[in-house]
């Protein structure tokens, strides 16, 4: 069942646009991750579906309510996180969540149950009388994200939450997404890390404002086109790619650490072990399993 559905979305910013043709239905009770690179259009698109700003054309329905025709109706219905840290730096965590609780008309008595329960869960408690400006990056985002749930909201909008946070906090935070999800809360979440896209239910590739594929990353990964040869070797610097003969139909070559990728489209592991020995040097090569950047790379390339 579909908790998100929109329809040939349209996005311009003068000359610019920001989301071309954008259709895609997220299902309850799922986390949904939009990957792509800076400037793609993620958090326009997710700033649409909060209702913060109109689009040019397209249709946007979201728990049950028109996004278009009545934005205003989602604000009890969604938690919203932004990229940027948006809350009172002059405020204690406890302030700037009686703040929050306040606007989004939570009732006192489940105020401060609600409160308790979030700044347990997120070990946020022992700070509640700090000041959010003397906060750590992952102790900001992890205010952030509890401001936007003190009204249980059915979906969950998160623009890049983990950006310059340290990988323990990130770690916390995502375990804390999963417990979200178990309560019933659906999650929308926009990210630049691929390992972080591995953990969602689906992914969304969006780039140039277009979503150029949608599925489950372990799908996305076994339906990848293409050979990759992972190449090693002490003379490995010295090959060089426009040698290679146009029956490999090479797609990409580049260096990952102290190995080189080879993506083909019509070769095997003993022609292009053939070739490199032909070139009277010496090279360890074998195929490789592709990962998540591999078949975002591959779809950004065919576009």
């Amino acid at each position: 069942m579909s908790i998100v559905e929109v329809a040939n979305l349209h996005k311009k910013f003068k000359n610019f646009a920001a989301i071309k043709n954008l259709s895609l239905a997220v299902n309850k009770g799922e986390i949904f991750g939009i990957i792509g690179p800076d400037g793609a259009g993620k958090t326009t698109f997710l700033r649409i579906l909060a209702g913060v700003i109109a689009p040019d054309a397209g249709t946007i329905e979201s728990c049950g309510v028109d996004v278009v025709k009545d934005p205003e109706a989602m604000k009890d219905k969604i938690g919203v996180m932004p990229q940027n840290f948006s809350l009172y730096p002059d405020l204690t965590i406890e302030e700037n969540l009686k703040f929050f609780g306040r606007m989004y008309g939570v009732p006192k008595a489940e105020f401060e149950t609600r409160k308790e329960r979030l700044l347990r869960i997120t070990n946020l408690a022992p700070f509640s009388k700090r000041r959010a400006e003397h906060l750590s990056g992952g102790m900001q985002k992890k205010l952030a994200l509890i401001s936007s749930l003190l009204h249980t909201p059915l979906l969950l909008l998160l623009d890049e939450p983990t950006t310059g946070v340290d990988p323990v906090s990130r770690r916390e935070l995502w375990d804390f997404f999963y417990d979200l999800l178990k309560a019933g809360t659906t999650i929308i979440v926009s990210t630049p890390y691929m390992d972080e896209a591995e953990r969602c239910s689906r992914v969304g590739f969006i780039y140039q404002g277009e979503m150029l594929l949608v599925d489950e990353p372990t799908k996305m990964k076994n339906n990848y086109p293409y050979n990759i040869f992972e190449i090693s070797g002490p003379q490995r610097e010295h090959i060089d790619v426009t040698r290679f003969p146009e029956s490999f139909r090479v797609i990409d070559f580049y260096a990952v650490g102290d190995t080189l990728h080879l993506v083909c489209d019509q070769c095997a592991v003993d022609q292009v072990q053939r070739f490199l020995l032909d070139q009277k040097g010496r090279f360890n090569i074998k195929n490789i399993e592709p990962s998540f950047e591999d078949v975002f790379i591959a779809l950004i390339s065919k576009k």
